[in-house]
């Protein structure tokens, strides 16, 4: 069975804008250009939600600071509600190499959050605007659940199941190539072209069952466990007489790419 598993930003600001008046007609004519220039100055700071990973029912959020002309710093934050997973069926086809199997996702939940820091360097008009390199790691979890493994029973002549559940973190580095661009004085649209991250990833996964298991019925759930194929990593799963663990570790990657509408201020 191959398995392969498809993330608060809420940062508030203060700025204020202070000029003073005299009455020397030049310290006026200095101020009235000082007033100017906060008001038609760059604009630093901007929110941002994804769009494209809406049809996901993931919703990424952005904050972007301004350090520099050239140089901001984002901070990212995406997640996903615990839910039925997203196009079910599709993934049944894809995780098991029999039609056995093909149920095992009916009654899955995933959850799924990412924390996402980086660093954009701006090579065309700055401030948040044109295009960027930025390199970024990512933090990701998820939170898996009911994932359905059928074997042959004692009991009965029909098989039994075990639904198995737990928690996978992931750790990677990353590079994303994109572009900024200026919709109206506020309305920003940040285009990311792509944006490829590798790194490693751990998950421990574990099910129970509602009685002690026979040596023969172990024998026929390891068997199914055995049928697992990860394409990359390293995987053990070990039947038991009260369920079976599965131990995950191994690379972990993936390519960031969409369309995420903003506000700039």
């Amino acid at each position: 069975m191959k398995k392969t598993l498809l993330t608060i930003i809420a940062i508030l600001f203060n700025f204020a804008i202070a000029f003073s008046q005299t009455t020397s007609i030049t310290a006026v004519s200095s101020s009235l250009v000082s007033v100017k220039d906060d008001v038609d100055g760059p604009k630093k700071n901007n929110v941002k939600i994804s769009l494209t990973s809406l049809a996901f029912k993931n919703f990424q959020l952005q904050y972007e600071r301004s350090l520099t002309k050239r140089i901001g710093v984002v901070i990212g934050y995406s997640f996903i509600n615990k839910g039925a997973v997203p196009f079910k069926s599709q993934l049944n086809e894809l995780v098991s190499n029999n039609s056995e199997g093909q149920g095992m996702l009916n009654n899955t939940e995933l959850g799924y959050s990412a924390i996402t820091p980086e660093i954009r360097f701006y090579l065309g008009q700055g401030y948040g605007k044109g295009f960027y390199i930025a390199p970024f790691y990512r933090h990701l979890k998820y939170d898996i659940s009911g994932i359905n493994f059928e074997y042959n029973s004692d009991l009965s002549t029909q098989k039994e199941d075990i639904d198995m559940g737990g928690k996978l973190t992931a750790n990677t580095f990353g590079l994303q190539f994109g572009a900024q661009f200026n919709l109206g004085k506020h309305i920003i649209l940040d285009w990311w072209i792509v944006g490829p991250h590798y790194g490693t990833s751990k998950g421990d996964f574990v099910g129970k069952t509602d009685r002690l298991l026979t040596p023969y019925e172990q024998s026929e759930l390891q068997r199914e466990l055995d049928d697992i194929d990860l394409p990359l990593g390293d995987i053990k799963a070990k039947a038991n007489a009260n369920g079976a663990t599965i131990n995950i570790s191994g690379p972990w990657g993936g390519v960031r790419s969409g369309l995420s509408l903003g506000y700039r201020f």
